[in-house]
């Protein structure tokens, strides 16, 4: 079931290049302009326009050890305790060490961060930190950081291409396979990295752009690369979600005082954490969803608390405030209805400390990869810090590999037989997201991912879109590792398993073989 296309690349055009990144996010960026340093010609590949993607998106900031209270080894210990006893640790080293000089590297590129009045950095404070170490821009650091990452690349982009397979021979990458305007193109490089994003998006509710399905993670798994920890998927408490849209509502507001409450006004995160408010994001998610049922009716975001202490809401949460003007709501005066929603994802496709995959020649950066830097669930703003460490790496690995892939580097035509399907029937990428939302969602159990096994198997099998096709393999990934996982940790929480158990303490794999009985 490798390729869902039936086309031989040696009758299709296609270009040569040192290096191939798909996707245009942080991530993708970071490690592009990294290798067009380096003298690598370098063509970048994304499925919409370059700057729409998760990192445009991004509200709170970045997590670095630049305050002088802090340091990079407190940074290490947030990160641990955060990740629920499944943090790499010499991944979380070289974040957290590595992390400060790259931020340092993104303002010399031209990226701005809140200062005061004497020019020296501001920092703010989510949860799980113990200290204040989040550098950001208003509420809109994505957007900048993506502003700054694109005035600095030199390569070339191809936008609005649609990549759809791999060219992979032996278990080695030779270049991808991607639509534009309609027509099949290949690119062929001895390195190529896979930046795609991650894949919450296939979850019904969800704050992430449309572009972000899971395919550069399903589509290397379809290939035979290694994927690792996919059960894990962190659902970020606090979003405003109606009939049209779900929008993400920052931790940082809670970092700068906002409280929770619930249908009574009662605020009541004491009751499960004692950081209250700044809780890791599983406590706070899963407690909202308790409360609900206990209560009734919704949970509610203040944010009346921030003005208190004489921040203008409107100045630093511009963003977030004018999207709930649209909604018809004033922060200043109402209370804000607030739901968990699916946010990020911290499994992905297994990589070593430079983004080597499984497959020679095809490396990942950023939320299409797994460092195990997040264990179980991810410290707030080290996603954007990950970016930019590891794509600083995986450009150094990919120059390495380049070096020597190269020498007996050459187009190769590789006939694409399409997967016989056992179903006519087509199915969307709605009805995708509706089963992994009910089945694979906050809390999951042996029944519900019974369910969403037997429904996306089919959908998998099925005559659809390439993209749902995508999206149910992936998910079928992620149920069977949350079946295999019976324990409740971090992202991942079992209601027929609800504690932690030793024996579980560690991280999972899984292959496409693991996927022969289904697909």
């Amino acid at each position: 079931m490798k390729s869902f296309l039936s086309v031989d690349t040696a009758t299709i055009s296609h270009k040569e290049y040192d290096a191939i990144v798909v996707g245009s996010g942080a991530a993708g960026l970071f490690c592009a302009t990294k290798l067009s340093s380096l003298g690598l010609k370098v063509c970048v590949l994304t499925k919409d326009a370059a700057d729409v993607g998760s990192t445009k998106l991004a509200q709170g900031g970045i997590a670095a050890a630049l305050s002088k209270e802090d340091s990079p080894d407190l940074h290490f210990n947030d990160t641990l305790k955060a990740g629920a006893g499944l943090v790499k640790t010499k991944m979380a080293r070289i974040l957290t060490e590595e992390g400060v000089k790259r931020v340092i590297d993104l303002i010399r590129m031209g990226a701005n961060f809140e200062t005061n009045e004497k020019g020296l950095l501001k920092f703010t404070k989510e949860a799980a930190h113990s200290v204040a170490r989040i550098v950001y821009y208003k509420d809109k650091t994505g957007e900048e950081v993506e502003r700054a990452l694109l005035d600095s690349y030199r390569g070339d982009i191809i936008e609005f291409a649609e990549v759809k397979e791999l060219i992979v021979k032996n278990n080695r990458c030779y270049g991808v396979i991607y639509e534009k305007d309609g027509k099949i193109n290949a690119i062929y490089a001895p390195v190529t990295a896979i930046a795609t994003g991650g894949a919450a998006g296939i979850y019904l509710k969800n704050t992430n752009p449309p572009t972000s399905t899971g395919d550069g993670i399903a589509i290397a798994l379809r290939y035979g690369a290694k994927l690792q920890d996919l059960e894990f998927v962190q659902f970020h408490p606090t979003a405003f979600c109606d009939d049209s849209e779900c929008f993400l509502i920052s931790e940082a507001v809670r970092g700068e005082g906002a409280i929770i409450v619930d249908e009574q006004g009662r605020r009541f995160m004491g009751d499960y954490h004692h950081l209250w408010e700044l809780a890791p994001r599983d406590v706070v998610t899963r407690a909202i969803e308790c409360q609900k049922k206990i209560c009734g009716g919704n949970v509610y975001l203040d944010f009346r608390p921030i003005e208190k202490k004489g921040i203008d809401i409107f100045k630093r949460f511009p963003t977030i405030t004018s999207k709930l003007f649209e909604k018809g709501l004033n922060p200043k005066k109402d209370l804000i209805p607030i739901t968990p929603v699916a946010h990020y994802y911290i499994g992905g496709i297994a990589v070593d400390s430079f983004g080597r995959s499984s497959i020679e020649g095809l490396f990942a950066v950023g939320e299409a990869s797994c460092t195990g830097v997040h264990g179980a669930n991810r410290l707030a703003s080290n996603s954007l810090l990950e970016c930019l460490v590891f794509g600083e790496r995986t450009a150094y690995g990919m120059y390495r590999d380049w070096r020597y892939l190269r020498q007996d580097f050459s187009p190769i035509g590789i006939k694409l037989n399409q997967k016989s399907v056992l179903s006519n029937n087509k199915f969307s990428l709605k009805e995708v997201q509706e089963i992994m939302w009910k089945n694979v969602g906050i809390v999951r159990s042996a029944e519900s991912l019974t369910k969403a096994i037997d429904k996306l198997s089919e959908i998998a099998n099925s005559n659809s879109d390439w993209q749902v096709r995508n999206g149910a393999v992936l998910g079928l990934a992620i149920t069977i590792s949350a079946m295999r996982r019976e324990e409740s940790r971090g992202g991942h929480y079992r209601s027929d398993f609800p504690y932690e158990r030793e024996e579980f303490r560690k991280h999972s794999t899984f292959t496409l073989s693991d996927l022969e009985r289904l697909i």
